[in-house]
């Protein structure tokens, strides 16, 4: 299974992204969210879903694991494939989607391109308890950036050890600093040190 694919941005599209990386190029389907921030030409890294059918193989991807998690949980949902699941992430914020999931605002869930009532009433039945639990302590937690997602990846390794919770929280000290990644965790490691 495919969890990351970190490389170059060779094309950027309407609705994915080529990424290349050890002389192979990957065309992965993203939110439009996701591709607003993207450049062509610079490293990124991209979580991905791989989705396996009799039509062929896709690759889904997302900014921070979080996304890919709600992603991966709209997909058992009736109605909701990977193209509705991209149309709901891609108009609301990974927040967004959780906190119209838990307080039941069909409304909002309505107002995303392709959503009827009962698809909405449908995810927030099937999810609300569910997303409740999974992504209420993080949630609520501001995104990361490209940096901050390395950074914390880094954090969280083996080789440092930090918790998720830990190394996030240092991090978030050091937003508005404009510091490259090894900075990044150089800094947030004299914070959680100290």
């Amino acid at each position: 299974m495919i969890d990351s694919i970190t490389g170059r941005i060779v094309r950027i599209r309407a609705d994915h992204v080529v990424i290349e990386t050890g002389g192979i190029a990957y065309r992965v389907f993203c939110p439009t969210r996701a591709l607003s921030e993207l450049r062509r030409g610079e490293e990124a890294v991209i979580y991905v879903h791989l989705i396996l059918r009799d039509d062929g193989i896709k690759l889904y991807g997302f900014q921070s694991e979080t996304e890919r998690e709600l992603f991966r949980a709209l997909l058992p949902v009736g109605q909701i494939g990977p193209k509705l699941a991209l149309q709901l992430l891609s108009a609301l914020p990974p927040q967004g989607l959780v906190g119209a999931i838990a307080s039941g605002d069909v409304e909002r869930l309505t107002a995303v391109k392709g959503i009827g009532r009962k698809t909405a009433q449908r995810i927030v039945v099937e999810l609300r308890d569910k997303l409740g639990g999974e992504f209420g302590g993080e949630i609520d937690l501001a995104p990361l950036s490209q940096k901050e997602e390395l950074a914390l990846r880094a954090l969280t390794s083996k080789s440092l050890g930090f918790s998720p919770r830990e190394a996030r929280q240092a991090l978030e000290r050091l937003r508005g600093e404009d510091l490259p990644v090894e900075e990044l965790v150089r800094r947030a490691l004299e914070i959680i040190g100290s």
